[in-house]
């Protein structure tokens, strides 16, 4: 019952930001021209151009013009080729069943690629499954077919790329400017939080808070590699935002030293003076971030008034009283805040107004990713414990049963209940149980709203026109709600199948069918290779335990923290921290005991995440440490005892003892004093979290 209702309290949650109403537009555009033009011209399978608009619509991921290019025209031309082959291979239903088997799987397997090539593989599915159970007699009405597909998808990625304006860098500008405003958001909370020195946990829920702070910066990375790709002639534009981007990672960590700092001056009435100076410095650079924001998404916008920053030891306060008490480690911190802020403000600047910028080794920015051989994602996931071949096999099987049994039982419309079904099917039980009641509410409600329009209007172009606008609005909120989303766009489909059929009662028989699929969606993720969220959490944890370790290892090697192997560990750790994230989320959607044994999972991720900031801030303040020999020793042993406890989640086996850190404080500094020294604390916290989780594997707390 708790599961149900979660569900329900989702199905009307509204996701943060705005309706997405260029893309509505553009995808009832899609729909509607090819459609329309198809029926004038009296093409026979005008419906197809109407579903290939759609879906190659969706596919659009976004971002650099020459991935959304890619993406859109893989789903356009292989959409063709899979639609026309399917047409004349279907006709018979153990025939169906088995190519149903095959295709399902294989489209479902290729996410091993990645989302986005997952997302292909999930709109060529839909054009597969709905083109074999159309069986066309005879090569030209399978080529017919095809063409339908090949102009609905054409139609659609002239809409995107070429009718609407067009400007390489703006993606990049977006995602640059998402990320300056995220770390204003940020400042703006340690500046009210230093103030008031909030207690810790109030500075654990803020860091959790930003977390998503470092995906923002990935997918920005993302998108401006992409952009640059092939334009070794670029204008200065793009040299500009790569220094925006490289001096966000560089913000990103001093501002997450920063409110360690804070953290630990909270209880100390003596640095009352520094805290408010801090927070005064984070005003400065709140207000100075937002111009920045502004000047990337419009770069030859109107003059922008810059906030006078402080540049002198006058001006930040650090005379007489406040100077001999003020941490060496947070005079340092505010140094370099105040030095990447200035250099993000010049380089808005200096974008603004065409100068030139000198990077040494501008792509060294941009590496993603080593590239991997073709076949490495398909042999690493040819396993029992891989999450995207368990899926595959389940989605495949439940086509062909879900083929099979509504052939058996006579139930028209067969091929929409095995569509609704690997539409409903999620990698996850808790995704799949959520997106059952989407589709089923979404199928009732918007099948009566269907059944209205249809016995209102009598003239197919009015009906058409309908189907414009509830396209519109269903796309446009798709990124708010998804429930709404299926809602609205249920009677596009029911109102194109009247079109197509002449019958209204297609919209029954299709109601009927989705009921049919959710139940066949969740019995195949509750008993087909069922491999619950409580496996698959110690691996995630494990991953980010093994990532603390070797970030420590790095911060403490390095004499530079902008060293890259520092800054690709900082990175890999981020993104270990968000994937154990979204793992926790869907293991409390699945969780039905006593809340209580859930604690040490949180403590895990909760000191995991205190761990890394007490990195950060250590890695951002080494250069005026006094003794780097103590941070040499506990990285070494902290970082073995991560490993271990690491292997320990692995294996389901007690972790050994943990090692002491004989510590001592380091000089008379209060700030880093006080963060080495938390160390071994937060170190046996995940050491008692895990023990509690691997005791015993049958009396497991999860």
């Amino acid at each position: 019952m708790h599961r149900l209702w979660r569900h329900i309290r989702r199905f009307f949650q509204l996701q943060p930001g705005r309706p997405a109403w260029a893309l509505g537009v553009r995808a009832a555009l899609a729909v509607t021209i090819p459609y329309s033009f198809a029926t004038l011209m009296g093409f026979k399978d005008a419906g197809w151009t109407g579903l290939t608009g759609l879906l190659v619509t969706l596919a659009n991921p976004g971002g650099a013009y020459r991935g959304r290019a890619r993406v859109m025209g893989a789903v356009t031309v292989l959409g063709a080729v899979v639609g026309a082959g399917a047409a004349l291979a279907g006709g018979r239903l153990w025939w169906d069943a088995a190519l149903l088997l095959v295709g399902v799987l294989t489209m479902s397997f290729v996410r091993c690629y990645g989302e986005t090539v997952g997302s292909i593989g999930e709109k060529l599915a839909v054009i597969f499954v709905a083109s074999l159970g159309a069986h066309a007699v005879g090569v030209d009405a399978a080529l017919t077919r095809g063409g339908a597909l090949l102009l609905g998808g054409a139609w659609a990625m002239v809409q995107s790329l070429v009718l609407w304006p067009v400007h390489p860098y703006r993606p990049s500008r977006r995602a640059i400017a998402h990320v300056y405003t995220s770390l204003a958001d940020g400042a703006r909370d340690l500046a009210a939080l230093s103030r008031e020195a909030a207690p810790a946990e109030v500075w654990a829920e803020a860091t959790t808070r930003h977390m998503p702070v470092r995906l923002k910066i990935e997918r920005a990375r993302e998108t401006l590699a992409a952009t640059r790709v092939g334009r070794s002639d670029e204008s200065q534009r793009g040299e500009h935002l790569l220094v925006l981007l490289e001096l966000s990672e560089q913000l990103l960590g001093v501002l997450f030293a920063l409110a360690q700092s804070m953290e630990v001056a909270s209880p100390e009435r003596r640095l009352r003076a520094v805290r408010e100076e801090v927070a005064r410095v984070c005003d400065w650079y709140v207000a100075i971030a937002n111009r920045v924001a502004a000047v990337s998404i419009a770069p030859d916008s109107v003059a922008v008034y810059w906030p006078r920053y402080p540049t002198n030891r006058e001006e930040l306060g650090q005379r007489g009283k406040w100077l001999r008490v003020v941490p060496v480690s947070v005079t340092e911190l505010l140094a370099r805040l105040r030095s990447h802020t200035f250099a993000a403000q010049r380089a808005a600047m200096a974008m603004r107004r065409g100068d030139p910028v000198s990077l040494r080794d501008p792509e060294s920015l941009l590496r993603v990713d080593e590239r991997r051989p073709l076949l490495q994602p398909l042999l690493a996931n040819l396993n029992s414990r891989s999450v995207v071949l368990r899926h595959a096999l389940r989605a495949g099987t439940v086509a062909s049963i879900a083929l099979v049994l509504t052939r058996l039982m006579g139930l028209g419309e067969s091929y929409w209940v095995v569509l609704s079904a690997i539409g409903i099917l999620q990698p996850y039980s808790a995704n799949t149980e959520e997106r059952a009641l989407q589709r089923v509410t979404g199928t009732l409600l918007g099948g009566t709203l269907a059944a209205v329009i249809a016995t209102g209007v009598g003239s197919p172009l009015v009906l058409i026109l309908m189907i414009g606008v509830l396209t519109a609005i269903s796309v446009s909120l798709l990124p708010l709600n998804f429930g709404a989303f299926q809602i609205l766009l249920t009677p596009d489909f029911l109102l194109l199948a009247t079109l197509s059929a002449g019958d209204w009662s297609v919209a029954e028989n299709r109601a009927l069918g989705v009921l049919v699929a959710c139940v066949l969606a969740l019995a195949g993720v509750w008993l087909l290779w069922p491999y619950p969220e409580r496996r698959r959490f110690p691996d995630a944890v494990a991953t980010v335990l093994r990532a603390d370790g070797h970030y420590f290892r790095q911060v403490a090697a390095s004499h530079d923290i902008r060293e890259p192997r520092v800054g690709a560990a900082r990175r890999a750790l981020g993104l270990a921290m968000i994937d154990a994230e979204a793992s926790f989320e869907r293991l409390m959607a699945e969780y039905r005991g006593p809340a209580y044994r859930l604690e040490p999972a949180m403590a895990l991720l909760t000191y995991s995440r205190r761990l890394a900031a007490s990195v950060t801030a250590l890695a951002e303040q080494k250069s005026v440490t006094p003794s780097s020999e103590v941070l040499d020793v506990v990285a070494n042993k902290a970082s073995g005892t991560l490993d271990a406890l690491a292997d320990s989640l692995r294996e389901g086996k007690s972790p050994p003892p943990m090692p002491e850190l004989p510590l001592r404080r380091i000089a008379n500094d209060p700030v880093s004093g006080q963060l080495v020294e938390r160390v071994p604390r937060q170190l046996e916290i995940l050491h008692g979290a895990v023990e509690k989780l691997t005791v015993d594997e049958e009396r497991s707390p999860l």
